[in-house]
């Protein structure tokens, strides 16, 4: 029986998360390794989840104008993409780790 390529193999096999978000078990993760795949691209979540953090620690995000910025996540956020993004992760996850992933939300938005 000749073997089959490696790329038939990967092809269904479930996504890999590129970053994984802390705190999350292996079933958040993976939910979030799919979502990614489909929608976004790997490891937007934790990229967005370290955006938001940077953005509501600072003080400078009051005086956030979408007229004006670079157009580079990391740089400049819009925060309303930032938020569309996470709003999306916390409704894809397992009860559970959408429980853990919206208190950290909630933490980060007391800041804000």
């Amino acid at each position: 029986m000749p073997r089959r390529p490696p790329a038939r193999l990967r092809a269904g096999a479930p996504p890999v998360p590129a970053e994984p978000v802390p705190g999350l078990s292996a079933q958040g993760q993976a939910a979030i390794a799919r979502l990614e795949h489909d929608r976004f691209h790997p490891g937007a979540t934790a990229v967005a989840l370290r955006v938001w953090a940077g953005f509501v620690r600072t003080p400078i995000h009051r005086l956030w104008d979408p007229r004006h910025g670079c157009g580079v996540a990391e740089c400049c956020p819009d925060p309303e993409e930032v938020r569309a993004l996470l709003h999306a992760v916390a409704h894809a996850l397992p009860p559970k780790g959408a429980r853990i992933f919206r208190a950290r939300l909630a933490e980060l938005d007391e800041l804000w």
